[in-house]
């Protein structure tokens, strides 16, 4: 039989190797053993993909997801993207952990949806409007020659009551062009609706009360815009030289519109009747042949019937004031009269002996325009036999032989 002596040496070492294990942790479930080394590093974030459904009337302009204690709600979510009425869009977030969010939509007419706390872990679908209501559809048809900018469909208001609003434009940043159509959609449970476009000129028609369950086709021509009073005045021409053009239009329109002459002209001592669509400001602007032009802004034409076109008669304080036709002064002995009836403007014109070279250029800066008179002087009084040459805008030249430039007479270029 063994002592127990004879154990004591192995024993204690035992117990050294199960000291030292325990100082070292190994095994036994203390910071830094190896049940914690075989845990391995945190798991990553996981990525989260959302879908975001519009079932709104307007399409989504701008979609913001923002923690909720942050200062801001940061950039749109939707970058350069839209979400149209209808459509879904696939948005992915960045990897994060955290589930509640606050979320703003930001739709085509500047209103807003704020939800907070959103839980996106549990959901991932973000649902704007009602999927569970009905979608009314027609389809709306430009049947004018004029752009239809705008489109409003609002349902009409109790008899006797004014209408707060027409809510947002339906066209977004779209428009009708003439002979084109527009597909109206709206989440609604209603069928009848006030509609009202607006056009290019910003002329408004608004036909009420449309059934768009049982018409799924409508048309504006503008027939049910009301036509402005229409105005006319006399245009008398006692200036010097012929009206090419007149325009005539309401103070209030943005541009000059047609020409009121047509493929006519007013010559000189000539009236003529011009009419325009307005109120009774207007504006009237007069072209000459050569380009010139005159204007009178903000004429009353409810109490002036006539204006008399005249050296003066735009600064004139009566406008119907009658002044006589001046002829054109007859020309000084010495010397003959140049007229311009060609297309362009006359930029040169030389006197020379008859075949001799060319001088100086006889207008210097100065240049002819078309429709006017030139009263031209020989360069030496005791020499008035020469060649003439002109020249147009266009590098065209006229010359005339022989010409007598003491003979007073009058020489037509053309």
């Amino acid at each position: 039989m063994m002592s127990v002596g004879a154990f004591g040496p192995r024993l204690r070492s035992a117990a050294s190797r199960l000291a030292l294990a325990a100082v070292l942790g190994l095994g036994l479930g203390l910071p830094g053993t190896r049940a914690e080394a075989q845990q391995g590093p945190p798991a990553a974030s996981p990525g989260r993909d959302l879908t975001v459904q519009n079932e709104t009337d307007l399409t989504l302009r701008e979609l913001y997801l923002f923690l909720p204690n942050a200062v801001d709600r940061g950039s749109d979510r939707l970058g350069t993207d839209l979400v149209a009425p209808g459509a879904t869009f696939r948005l992915r977030l960045a990897r994060t952990r955290d589930c509640q969010w606050n979320v703003v939509a930001v739709f085509q007419d500047g209103s807003e949806e704020a939800r907070q706390r959103v839980d996106l872990c549990r959901n991932t679908r973000l649902v704007f409007g009602d999927p569970s209501l009905p979608t009314v559809q027609a389809i709306v048809a430009n049947r004018s020659q004029v752009v239809l900018r705008e489109l409003y469909a609002a349902r009409p208001t109790p008899e006797g009551t004014s209408r707060p609003g027409w809510g947002p434009d339906r066209l977004g940043a779209s428009v009708i062009e003439p002979g084109e159509s527009f597909t109206l959609r709206m989440r609604t449970r209603d069928c009848v609706f006030d509609l009202r476009a607006v056009y290019a000129d910003d002329r408004e028609e608004v036909k009420e009360r449309q059934d768009l369950c049982a018409n799924r086709n409508l048309a504006f021509d503008r027939s049910g815009i009301p036509r402005p009073p229409l105005r006319g005045v006399i245009l008398a021409n006692r200036h010097l030289a012929r009206v090419q053009e007149v325009y005539l239009s309401a103070s209030t329109d943005s541009d000059w519109g047609p020409d009121r002459l047509g493929s006519g002209t007013l010559a000189v001592g000539q009236d003529a009747a011009v009419e325009m669509e307005g109120d009774c400001e207007a504006d009237l602007r007069i072209v000459f042949p050569n380009g010139g032009a005159e204007e009178r802004r903000e004429v009353n034409l409810c109490e002036t019937q006539r204006i008399v076109l005249r050296p003066g008669w735009v600064l004139a304080e009566h406008l119907d004031e009658e002044a006589s036709v001046l002829p054109e002064p007859a020309t000084s002995p010495g010397s003959i009269r140049l007229r311009n009836l060609g297309p362009l403007p006359i930029v040169e014109i030389y006197t020379n002996p008859p075949g001799g070279s060319r001088g100086e250029d006889r207008l210097g800066a100065d240049v002819l325009p078309t429709g006017e008179v030139l009263e031209l002087d020989p360069p030496d009084p005791d020499a008035c036999r020469s060649d003439l040459v002109a020249v147009f805008r266009d590098g065209r030249e006229v010359a005339r032989e022989g010409v007598d430039l003491c003979s007073g007479e009058e020489i037509e270029l053309r």
